[in-house]
């Protein structure tokens, strides 16, 4: 058999008090089961428990339990809720319960314009903070949600406080924070929130040309290879109401330096020796395939000169108008000695030709044919 007993919450005890309830609980349980029955309870299967609760005079719940005539007490300790009503605050002390039996307690009265926030069935802690308030009826969105509440008066970033949205410098209010709450006002509250991220990105190296007198002109080689570098980036990624916005960067930190890629253009000038043995200085050499043509005496060039033999075409993106030039085949067996870059044609300008060289005779053109040649830029 059990038996229960509990008392009333709102009487208060001294602690002779409990100490003569306690007692009278035993000596009841000690009586209920004297009257047991032999079928309901034998000798050595007896059970018999009572549980009675008593408030102390600062709000802590104690609790006697009488386990098989074994007695305990534990003491539920009270929690100090703060209540604001309509801004005249008072404490309580109080070990458990809801927002409405504060209320209660405290003879608070919710009238058709008032309301209390948390919700009635809030159950209280140590760190509740009751708000009773004046309402307005507005119609507050958040996260992209539309509701119906009652809000308090005052202005809008208290009332949307007191009802558990805080309110940042970085949010987005659709109204005034400092303006007042009033019936029927649309409110919407927009949270924004950042988040860091840090990531690696490549540093791409830089390419630098220097002149070299050690390279002949014309020739270059790479005298450093060049190697990408890391740095850290930290971005602060904008989020409003959960939602990704947009990203800043708001710091760079150089973890590996790039290196740079270094290429000598040779500027010393080679030299040769012409049909003549003397020797010839040269810029730089052009190779390639050369071609031969003819033209009437008196014909005009694409400088405006005529024809002439040492006259010959190029291209004037790679060998210059006027340019001063020594050309031999490639192989010896053809020498066409000194010219000038006077003209131009197709085949230089497609480049399946270097040079076209000048000769007033058909035959000489058809004796030299195509041929692999090599021009220096004197």
């Amino acid at each position: 058999m059990m038996l229960k007993t509990f008392s009333k919450p709102a009487i208060k005890w001294t602690v002779a008090a409990i100490l003569c309830a306690t007692l009278s609980a035993g000596a009841l349980v000690n009586a209920a089961a004297a009257t047991a029955t032999a079928d309901e309870v034998t000798a050595s299967k007896t059970y018999v428990e009572s549980s009675t609760e008593f408030e102390v005079g600062n709000g802590d719940v104690v609790v006697s339990t009488n386990k098989n005539f074994n007695m305990s007490f534990d003491v539920i300790k009270a929690n100090k809720i703060t209540i604001d009503n309509c801004g005249e605050k008072q404490t309580i002390s109080l070990a458990k319960g809801t927002v409405e039996e504060v209320l209660d307690r405290t003879g608070i009265t919710l009238t058709d314009n008032k309301s209390v926030t948390p919700s009635l069935n809030t159950v209280i802690t140590d760190d509740t903070n009751i708000y009773v308030y004046n309402a307005k009826n507005i119609k507050l969105t958040t996260n992209g949600t539309e509701m119906s509440v009652k809000a308090p008066e005052g202005t809008v970033e208290n009332a949307l406080n007191i009802l558990g949205y805080t309110v940042t410098d970085n949010d987005i209010l659709s109204v005034d924070k400092n303006a007042q709450v009033e019936d029927d006002m649309e409110i919407i509250l927009k949270k924004v929130t950042y988040v860091d991220e840090v990531s690696t990105e490549k540093i791409s190296y830089d390419t630098i040309e220097k002149d070299s007198d050690d390279i002949l002109t014309g020739e270059s080689e790479v005298s450093q290879n060049g190697a990408d570098g890391e740095k850290e980036v930290t971005k602060r990624c904008k989020y409003i109401d959960g939602k990704y916005a947009s990203t800043k960067v708001i710091g760079e930190k150089v973890t590996k330096e790039p290196v740079d890629k270094v290429i000598l253009n040779g500027t010393k000038r080679g030299t040769i020796t012409d049909t003549s043995g003397a020797p010839v200085s040269y810029r730089y050499m052009v190779s390639g395939s050369g071609t031969a043509y003819t033209a009437a005496p008196g014909s005009l060039t694409a400088t405006g000169a005529t024809v002439y033999e040492g006259g010959v075409a190029v291209n004037p993106a790679i060998i210059p108008y006027g340019s001063k030039l020594y050309i031999e085949a490639a192989d010896g067996s053809h020498v066409y000695g000194y010219a000038t870059a006077v003209d131009t044609g197709g085949a230089l300008m497609d480049g399946s030709a270097i040079v076209d060289l000048f000769y007033f005779s058909y035959d000489d053109c058809v004796n030299f044919g195509r041929r692999d040649v090599n021009v220096y830029v004197l």
